[in-house]
């Protein structure tokens, strides 16, 4: 079967990428402005550079149109943070994914502890096990789309000691998404 997407709704070309390219890694960007911390779950990142370190974030527009909170700040300020997520957190993302009213703080409204690592950028989700703490590197207008592309540099990396060892292994527990629903516990295998 082909299937020209361009003959397709928008909601029904998401609905097949987002079934289709998986598992898509979800994080919630927290960043801040005028009136403090706005957090929000992204799944629509992914990294696409050693030198420099950086990752790339996709946002669409906001439900009234024009720019989502994170990338109004991410675009005024130039810091964000990214913090990863497992199992533990997977209802907290969902809830989090609501629109809230501009200057409406997420991790208020649900309860989610934040912590500094560095001074001049926001928070991360204070049990996060890793964080991405980044400067806007690079914005890109995708031609006939109201997305934008932010490649996000990675100016630090923060892990709590115990997911990481002396020679840099990582060993997260991260949830994926695989269209509306999560992935768990997904099989390493060695080859």
């Amino acid at each position: 079967m082909i299937i020209d997407p361009h003959s397709l709704e928008v909601s029904t070309v998401y609905k097949l990428m987002s079934n289709t390219i998986f598992p898509r890694p979800i994080a919630w960007i927290a960043t801040e402005g005028e009136i403090g911390v706005n957090l929000a779950p992204f799944s629509y990142f992914i990294p696409v550079s050693s030198e420099p370190p950086c990752v790339m974030v996709s946002i669409g527009p906001s439900e009234e149109g024009g720019l989502k909170d994170t990338a109004k700040n991410i675009l005024l300020y130039g810091k964000a943070t990214i913090s990863l997520a497992d199992d533990r957190k997977a209802r907290l993302i969902d809830a989090t994914a609501k629109a809230l009213p501009y200057g409406e703080n997420e991790a208020d409204t649900f309860g989610i502890s934040m912590a500094k690592v560095i001074k001049e950028y926001p928070p991360r989700v204070a049990d996060a096990k890793a964080a991405l703490l980044c400067s806007l590197h690079q914005e890109v207008s995708l031609n006939g789309s109201e997305q934008i592309i932010l490649f996000l540099k990675i100016d630090a990396f923060y892990y709590s000691d115990e997911v990481i060892d002396e020679r840099h292994n990582v060993k997260l527990d991260n949830i994926g998404r695989v269209g509306r629903d999560y992935l768990v516990d997904a099989k390493r295998m060695k080859v």
